[in-house]
């Protein structure tokens, strides 16, 4: 069973691993408001490191900019849209 700091590194390689070079682009995002445990999974938002940095809306990535890590067996995935609409991953009750 790996843990919300475990599975946030794994998320962390996963970005530098589809994105290559861009990897210094994108970064997980936000101070535990986008790291969540729903289920299974562990979602993580990610966002342009420009955007972080300066929160300038010019560098907003749009889109799901979510990636899940399962909670058993490290497995990232990406989600789509349609995904991110039915989890509501970052959503608090």
């Amino acid at each position: 069973m790996y843990t919300i700091g475990q599975a946030e590194r794994l998320a962390a390689e996963a970005l530098r691993q589809k994105f290559g070079e861009w990897s210094d682009q994108v970064a997980l995002f936000g101070n535990g408001e986008f790291a969540t445990k729903k289920g299974d999974f562990f979602h993580f938002g990610f966002q342009s490191v420009k955007y972080i940095e300066t929160r300038d809306e010019k560098y907003f990535n749009y889109g799901p900019n979510c990636i899940s890590v399962h909670s058993e067996t490290g497995e990232c995935r990406f989600l789509d849209i349609h995904e991110v609409l039915a989890l509501e991953p970052f959503k608090t009750e």
